[in-house]
């Protein structure tokens, strides 16, 4: 009764209990409600407030949750593109804002789209609410662990779709749960593809980070696929540095009308005031010897170089790794694989003395703390690139310097090119004795290496490949790079040929032929006539373009499934070709492929002292093939040869046999009649060793003895069925030979002399014996 009672006390406690948390969270949720409805309703006034003296967050219609994780972040005090930005994407409508490098775009894009989903009470249960685009990994990473930090206190589930090594089955399994998706263009439109459980109808928001990189041709052909999935009632922001205006690039992604926000449009530069640039004017081949001087000069500051290619960044991270610079040296690009990508950016963020060597990869939107230098050891392709390559450094208004390496023909297209985009920049020169030249250790270490000797060579190509693919050619001439002095200052010997150099000078060549006038046009060259013209007429094309479909192979696959086809081609003719070398080619199937052509078989023709021919044998000169019929007759004559040869031969070996026999027994009745003659031979003090006994007239007890204690011969059966066979023929069956020249002693006689033999040595044995042991 006791126990019964205690359990009926717990259940009314549980009850009460239960019921508590029922009515708390019934007053939390009219609260929150309350708050919602609250802070929605001062979005009203937040146009007609200025914001360009805040200094809190406080200031603006934020959630508890949101303020407190910014403060515990220590985000109190918003920048200019946060104060600009936020009442305009707080209250729904469409942005396209602009700021400098390293301002905190990436906060002014996570703050709106956090309150859009709060206001919405967004829960697990509802799918996708928030969808970030970014143009690389690595800002992807970025932006993920901004949500992480700024969202900390939100009931929002986020993920992050990248690529790379992640498994995609682990992602669609959990896909359609997740309210906020920050990804990669191709990583989505993958999901988009192939996942049916990704559903995207109930999206709010759409986010691109680094717009004018997205909006591009490059992820033309993604973007287009992945806005026709997404629903047309929704908000959309485009944040980047270099921000673009073209209204058909926008109206691709907005639904609505977006508001322009331009925070340093009307600054005096467009890069960060506290940017030191300078540029230096030097040789293609001098280039690599520049680097490894201004790293060592610099061992104690943060560095980052960009280069144009893959193949440079592999090349020189290895290169200069095994020349060991006394500091931490590492490369970051594309070809990459994930997890190593990843490690790398997450090394030299913690690092405070480290040189980075990457690609564009890491030039936009990814924030690497307190990074002293940014040197660009080749030419930007645009200003935009410029400035996001220097916007690595002099971030969130700390200082940085910036060094850009330049050829005598680039330097007056390019000053002119950063002064019209009001970015200062001044030359500097180099101190020759404090440059090192490091040809000859470069030359050891590719002698030592022969992997990194490829990659030189890749070096080469891949960099005469991205300068040849350039469109400004007033920048970027192939032909004003002396390929030779560059592999020579990389430590080749030689350099392999370039095969697209040389299909470009003979495709000049023939264009010269045919037309004078648009010589090298075809290769991106600009002719110099009527430019005014061709800039009309290009508008005018694109604007009668508007609404047409154009078909382009914009990944080249028509080019790849030419190739693959060829491939099989080849593969099927190998596969037949080495089916055919296999075949077995018997001498009947020779025969009869002779017989076939004509071929005169077995014919001998003869010449007289004249040198004329005489008539031949085995058929004639007329004969061809074989004549079977004589052949079949001729078989019982040929029989009865083979089988008289074979006799003879058998009847050889036997007589053989029985000499070596003869001569074998001859020998043992010699030995032991020597034996009783000299017992002792063995015995006494003439013997080399004392106490030697020679045994070996004895019997071999290895070989097998029959009944009677006869020794048997090998071969002995199958001589005997030989025996057998030949008498067989001859018609007499177990017969001995007749011609045989003694014949074999009766068995019983034998068995009697074998017996007295082995008496005998029985007896000489104990003898021996006996003698011994006296």
């Amino acid at each position: 009764p006791r126990r019964s009672q205690d359990e009926g006390e717990k259940r009314n406690r549980a009850l009460l209990q239960g019921r508590a948390n029922k009515k708390v969270a019934h007053l939390k949720k009219k609260n929150a409600t309350a708050t919602v409805d609250q802070i929605v309703a001062k979005y009203k006034d937040l146009s007609a407030t200025d914001f360009s003296t805040c200094e809190s967050f406080r200031d603006f219609p934020l959630s508890d949750q949101t303020i407190k994780s910014l403060e515990e972040a220590e985000f109190t005090c918003p920048t200019e593109i946060q104060r600009d930005s936020l009442p305009f994407s707080l209250t729904g409508v469409d942005l396209v804002a602009a700021a400098k490098t390293g301002s905190g775009k990436t906060l002014a894009l996570v703050v709106p789209l956090l309150e859009c989903l709060w206001r919405q009470k967004w829960s697990k249960g509802d799918g996708l609410g928030a969808l970030i685009i970014s143009p690389t990994r690595e800002l992807a990473l970025q932006t993920f662990q901004t949500i992480s930090k700024v969202g900390r206190y939100h009931d929002f589930s986020c993920c992050l779709l990248i690529g790379g090594g992640a498994d995609v089955n682990f992602e669609k399994r959990r896909l359609h749960v997740m309210n906020i998706i920050v990804c990669t263009p191709g990583r989505l439109q993958q999901h988009l593809d192939e996942n049916e459980m990704f559903n995207c109808d109930n999206m709010q928001m759409l986010v691109i980070d680094e717009a004018d990189r997205i909006l591009d041709m490059g992820f033309a052909k993604q973007i287009n696929a992945i806005v026709e999935s997404l629903p047309r009632e929704r908000q959309t922001l485009l944040f980047s540095a270099t921000q673009t205006n073209n209204v058909k690039q926008l109206a691709r992604v907005c639904t609505k009308d977006p508001v322009m926000v331009s925070v340093h449009e009307k600054s005096a530069h467009a890069t960060p005031e506290e940017l030191k640039q300078c540029y230096l004017v030097c040789k293609e081949e001098e280039k690599v010897n520049l680097l490894w001087s201004f790293i060592q000069h610099h061992k104690h500051k943060k560095t980052l170089v960009f280069v144009s290619s893959c193949g440079q960044a592999r090349f020189l991270t290895e290169a200069f790794c095994h020349l060991r610079p006394g500091t931490s040296l590492m490369g970051l690009w594309g070809t990459m694989k994930q997890n190593k990508r990843l490690a790398v950016f997450e090394t030299f963020e913690r690092r405070q003395k480290a040189t980075l060597i990457a690609t564009d990869v890491a030039s936009r939107g990814l924030d690497f703390s307190a990074v002293d230098w940014v040197v660009q050891m080749d030419a930007p392709a645009t200003v935009d690139d410029y400035i996001h390559r220097v916007g690595r450094t002099a971030r969130m208004n700390k200082t940085g310097s910036a060094l850009l390496f330049l050829s005598e023909i680039q330097v007056p297209t390019m000053k002119k090119m950063l002064a019209e985009r009001k970015i200062p920049i001044q030359e500097t020169k180099h101190d020759p004795t404090r440059i090192t030249d490091i040809k000859v250790k470069m030359q050891t270490v590719l002698a030592a290496f022969p992997d990194l000797n490829q990659f030189a060579q890749k070096y080469v190509v891949s960099y005469l490949r991205s300068v040849y693919l350039m469109s400004n050619k007033s920048i970027f001439d192939v032909d004003s790079i002396d390929a030779k002095a560059l592999a020579e200052s990389l430590g080749l010997a030689a350099i392999k040929r370039i095969r697209f150099l040389q299909k470009r000078k003979e495709g000049k060549k023939l264009i010269v032929k045919e037309k004078n006038v648009y010589e090298g046009h075809e290769f991106g060259e600009e002719s110099g006539d009527d430019e005014e013209d061709e800039d009309e007429s290009r508008e005018e094309a694109e604007d009668a373009g508007l609404f047409t479909v154009k078909k382009r192979d914009v990944f080249n696959v028509e080019e790849e499934i030419k190739k693959e086809q060829a491939t099989r081609a080849a593969a099927k003719a190998a596969a037949e070709e080495e089916a055919r070398s296999k075949r077995v080619i018997t001498k009947v199937k020779e025969a009869k492929s002779q017989l076939k052509k004509g071929i005169p078989l077995n014919q001998k023709i003869r010449f007289d002292e004249e040198g004329e021919t005489e008539g031949g044998e085995g058929g004639g000169a007329g004969s061809k093939g074989l004549d079977l019929q004589k052949a079949i007759e001729r078989m019982p004559e040929q029989d009865k040869a083979d089988r008289a040869e074979q006799r003879a031969k058998q009847k050889a070996a036997r007589k053989e046999k029985k000499l070596k026999e003869k001569e074998k027994e001859k020998k043992k009745r010699k030995r032991g009649e020597e034996d009783e003659d000299e017992m002792d031979v063995r015995i006494g003090g003439d013997s080399d060793e004392e106490g030697s006994v020679d045994l070996s007239w004895l019997p071999d007890p290895d070989k097998k003895r029959s009944s009677d204690g006869e020794e048997e011969e090998e071969g002995s059966d199958e001589e005997a069925m030989q025996r057998e066979w030949a008498a067989a023929e001859r018609g007499v069956v177990g017969s001995s030979d007749e011609e045989d020249d003694e014949p074999a002693p009766p068995p019983a006689k034998k068995r009697a002399k074998n017996k007295r033999e082995r008496e005998d040595a029985e007896s000489a044995a104990l003898a021996l014996l006996g003698a011994k042991f006296k």
